[in-house]
């Protein structure tokens, strides 16, 4: 009895020695064993799971870090601001929308870095659904409409309308706007001031009188999502706003919001299914920058208002 109670408490010894050298390969074998339920298998599941996104956190902190603010818990909502706003000049009895003489085959999407991943995941599913071909992404990153002193989108825009001639374009801009502006005038403004608001306002106003002075025939302007940051979240619904009060002033452009779609019950929401059901992380590390899933929902989204306005014919389901 003795010798067997030895032999028990060396064996022991050695077992938890194993698990403390090598965790991961005690995880894995753990899974892998016939012995173990269910419950035991979820967990060591879940843990090895949370040990690669604390690695997946490290890398992108790394190497990608947009600035300097600590990740921060979901935030509460921020009231968005009423605007000055500059007087409609759209008829009342105008129609928003005009029936299409011809296929709309020709896309254009532009913007800043955030727009890329939603003009990628839009032209797949435009090749693959609706065989349509010619779509143009032009993005630039560390731009928007405050600083046109480091890139004038007015004169690329103007550029690319004339060139590309698009039937349907695609805007989103703000991930780079929060900070303070110059006027027309060239008033300094500092940011988050009611004469800074009116003064991205004309910004914003400015540009929708260009594109809606051109050939395109309809244009999607895709307002901000909720993000983990507490500064975007305080800039973003100031944007929006903006960008759906100008929008209503131009009946080619139809404002999109993205802020609820990403969030639950206003918090913002790292994890959401798309259409299908499918779970995954909508963002990357940055809190900003969206991942192939979650701009894959605002793909969806934005494929939904085409079809609602006649854009995209609804493709057949597959029985």
């Amino acid at each position: 009895m003795l010798k067997d109670g030895k032999f028990l408490l060396i064996t022991c010894a050695v077992i938890l020695t194993l698990i403390w050298v090598d965790f991961p390969w005690f995880l894995k074998s753990l899974v892998s064993q016939n012995l173990a339920n269910e419950e035991i298998k979820q967990t060591a599941e879940n843990i090895k799971i949370e040990g690669f996104r604390n690695q997946e956190q490290q890398f992108w902190n790394n190497i990608k870090e947009l600035n300097s603010e600590p990740e921060e818990e979901p935030l509460p909502e921020t009231p968005i601001e009423k605007v000055e706003t500059t007087p409609s000049k759209k008829p009342t009895n105008t129609p928003k929308t005009t029936k299409p003489q011809k296929p709309y085959r020709r896309f254009l999407f532009v913007g800043d870095s955030i727009i890329y991943e939603v003009a990628i995941a839009t032209q797949n599913n435009l090749i693959a659904k609706y065989n349509i071909k010619s779509i143009k992404l032009d993005y630039k990153i560390s731009t928007g409409l405050n600083r046109i002193d480091f890139y004038n989108w007015y004169d690329r825009t103007s550029k690319l309308l004339k060139t590309y001639k698009p039937d349907v374009l695609v805007v989103m801009f703000g991930g780079n706007d929060d900070q303070d502006i110059r006027d027309f005038s060239g008033k300094y403004r500092t940011a988050l001031t009611e004469p800074w608001k009116k003064a991205y306002q004309q910004r914003v106003d400015k540009y929708a009188k260009l594109i809606s002075a051109s050939s395109v025939r309809k244009v999607y302007w895709i307002g901000q999502p909720i993000t983990s940051r507490t500064r975007y979240n305080t800039f973003f619904p100031i944007f929006n706003q903006i960008y759906k009060q100008v929008s209503q002033n131009y009946p080619k452009i139809e404002f999109i919001s993205t802020w609820e779609i990403l969030s639950v019950k206003g918090k913002f929401a790292p994890i959401l299914p798309n259409k299908t059901g499918r779970k995954g992380y909508i963002k990357t590390a940055d809190g900003v920058h969206f991942t192939p899933h979650g701009a894959g929902i605002v793909a969806d989204t934005l494929i939904g208002e085409m079809q609602k306005d006649k854009i995209l014919k609804t493709p057949p389901q597959k029985k």
